[in-house]
């Protein structure tokens, strides 16, 4: 009879635990998986960029599929005076919700507002150049175990909002060492439709469509030594993105050969 009331009396704290350890989980999951998209951001950065990132905050919406992403930083490379090339107020990220479980996350929508970005000249060259140089032209594959975990992405539409380019120039005695160059908007259409794309890619491909919107909209304001390193690599990324897209073309027909070939066998058995 003891062994039943003392069975009893337990029961209510047993289930007094479960429902606050159930309630700890709903409060804090939310500050861990942001924890976990802050770090994911900065590394992707860091991975297809080669310079350090920042960001003060991250916020994943369960409810109707949004991110949000304050202040990030992205570093200068080393050996310039300013901290930062680029600095972002925020980006606001609608996704598929469904898809964040599945292989390619579905995003339907990025938009990016307030973009600062500093392009400091240094001898025959400046930061923006040397960070488009060196950018990887392939996806950095350690092992295919890493490959498979790797989610792939796709982004229907990129909005960015309000560029603020400045350009400190090389002090040259009565000439201005700074620019000014401002682009009120920029869209990018289909990021990630015709082969894997990781977050890293994203970033690659956004970084090198606000250097080329500042290398056209710039010929009229910057000098040619500043522009001519950004529309080089730029040129050069273009090319390698070109021969990257003939060798899937080249590799989807030969596998299609091969498939037809093998059915041609099977039915002349």
């Amino acid at each position: 009879m003891a062994k039943e009331k003392k069975q009893k009396s337990t029961l209510p704290g047993v289930l007094f635990t479960i429902v606050v350890m159930l309630v700890l989980a709903v409060i804090i999951s939310p500050f861990i998986i942001d924890s976990i998209l802050k770090v994911s951001i900065e590394k992707a950065i860091k991975n297809q960029l080669n310079v350090g990132a920042s960001v003060s905050r991250v916020h994943l919406n369960l409810a109707n599929g949004s991110i949000e992403v304050n202040d990030l930083k992205i570093s200068n490379p080393p050996g310039y005076e300013f901290k930062n090339i680029l600095e972002l107020r925020s980006i606001s990220i609608k996704a598929n919700l469904r898809s964040l479980v599945s292989d390619t996350v579905d995003v339907n929508h990025v938009g990016l507002n307030d973009v600062a970005v500093v392009i400091e000249q240094k001898g025959l060259t400046n930061n923006l150049a040397d960070i488009l140089k060196s950018m990887p032209k392939k996806p950095k594959i350690e092992t295919v175990e890493t490959e498979q975990k790797t989610k792939s992405v796709h982004i229907s539409r990129v909005d960015i909002q309000n560029i603020d380019v400045t350009a400190k120039l090389l002090p040259v005695p009565g000439k201005l060492d700074t620019v000014q160059l401002k682009i009120s908007q920029l869209h990018i259409s289909d990021i990630g439709t015709d082969k894997k794309t990781t977050l890293a890619d994203v970033v690659g491909r956004i970084f090198n469509e606000i250097a080329n919107a500042i290398a056209n909209q710039g010929t009229d304001v910057m000098p040619r030594d500043v522009l001519g390193p950004i529309q080089e690599n730029i040129d050069q990324t273009r090319q390698e993105l070109i021969k990257k897209s003939e060798e899937i073309k080249k590799e989807t027909k030969d596998a299609a050969n091969q498939f037809k070939g093998l059915f041609k066998k099977k039915k002349k058995d």
